[in-house]
């Protein structure tokens, strides 16, 4: 069997924890570095451009490995989403700018142009989904979990649009949505609200939900929390984190079970979709 693994490495502490796994499972593994960070020179990493597809896949073809794996975060340009699209599809006339579930589609080109097959990270390590239940900090309350409930809805709605994966709610007020900077940078926004006295100050909890866009594969870019999340909660006094159980995933779990006990957060994995 060709135990052959090349990753893309994004941003984000979830790639070494790949990395190592991929290794102790005896995969060979070719490492394409998108992003600029210093902590992977063990797998000899390869330094790559979105902007120049057709090296990326030269790189690929020299390895000839039998999966594909994308890890981490990753911020893609317009330009770089609309060469990639021509380059995969093979068309050369101008591309549309496309969103990230229209990216997402284009692993089949992908798959076709290199023989491998992409695969998502909970296949290298399956207990990364997020179980459904309560999982960190305090016991939810019910009314607690219809907050979720209805938050994960919101998230959903935002995800059918192709915008983000995240939302931020108190009760049935929406406070702010994920757009291309990221569920940080929600946060962020958020801390602002509440130290601008916006939200926060009522009785109902600020919850935190992310959620699978509906359109989008489990291969890429599944909804993600870890120990900087539940961090950066806290500072924006979010005191519920849920997430969609089964399509997100924890990084770094018992450090982020650790910082949700201390910080008294509650971290929930809402029932499954369907």
């Amino acid at each position: 069997m060709n135990k052959k693994l090349s990753v893309f490495a994004g941003d984000g502490e979830l790639v070494p924890a790949i990395l190592e796994a991929a290794v102790c499972d005896g995969w060979q593994v070719q490492v394409l570095k998108l992003t600029q960070r210093d902590d992977l020179s063990a797998w000899d990493p390869l330094v790559v451009n979105l902007s120049n597809p057709l090296s990326i896949l030269m790189k690929l073809r020299a390895f000839s490995p039998s999966k594909i794996c994308m890890v981490g975060g990753l911020k893609i340009t317009d330009k770089q989403r609309e060469g990639l699209a021509g380059f995969l599809r093979n068309k050369s006339k101008r591309q549309r700018t496309t969103g990230d579930t229209g990216m997402s589609r284009l692993i089949g080109a992908l798959e076709f142009a290199t023989g491998a097959k992409v695969i998502g990270v909970h296949e290298i390590v399956p207990d990364l989904k997020a179980a459904q239940g309560h999982l960190a900090g305090p016991p939810p309350s019910k009314q607690s979990m219809q907050d979720c409930e209805f938050a994960l809805g919101i998230a959903q709605q935002i995800g059918n649009m192709d915008i983000g994966q995240a939302v931020v709610c108190v009760g049935h007020r929406i406070i702010g949505v994920e757009d291309i900077a990221g569920t940080d940078a929600l946060l962020a926004r958020v801390a602002d609200f509440v130290k601008d006295g916006l939200t926060g100050n009522g009785v109902d909890p600020l919850v935190l939900a992310k959620a699978k866009k509906p359109n989008q594969p489990e291969t890429t870019d599944l909804p993600a929390i870890g120990p900087q999340t539940i961090v950066r909660a806290a500072e924006a006094k979010v005191s519920i984190v849920c997430v969609e159980a089964g399509n997100a995933l924890l990084i770094n779990k018992p450090e982020l079970i650790q910082l949700a006990d201390k910080l008294h957060i509650s971290v929930i994995g809402v029932g499954e979709r369907r």
